[in-house]
């Protein structure tokens, strides 16, 4: 059984990025590619990354994730949060 504690959401990923302007994309620096003709640094897709198959892919997974400071501080919250409400919930 997953919990949702247990899922790798992208956005939490110390390697999701917006460079330049582009929206949801993978800046981990094994993804990267360098353009030839222009010597631009080009990232794929997120949703693409987590979808392939490929060795040495992040794929489902999420093999590249690293959850970024600010998303532990925030589930660690939400943690403490959850174990307060269950402790004061009623027994049967």
């Amino acid at each position: 059984m997953t919990y949702l504690k247990d899922i790798k959401v992208c956005v939490d990923c110390t390697f999701y990025g917006t460079p330049h302007g582009q929206r949801d994309r993978c800046i981990h620096p094994k993804l990267t590619t360098i353009d030839l003709v222009t010597g631009n640094a080009e990232y794929p897709y997120c949703h693409a990354e987590r979808r392939t198959q490929l060795p040495d892919h992040c794929g489902d997974k999420a093999t590249l994730f690293v959850l970024n400071s600010e998303a532990e501080r925030n589930r660690l919250e939400r943690l403490k949060e959850l174990e307060e409400v269950m402790r004061e919930a009623p027994t049967l």
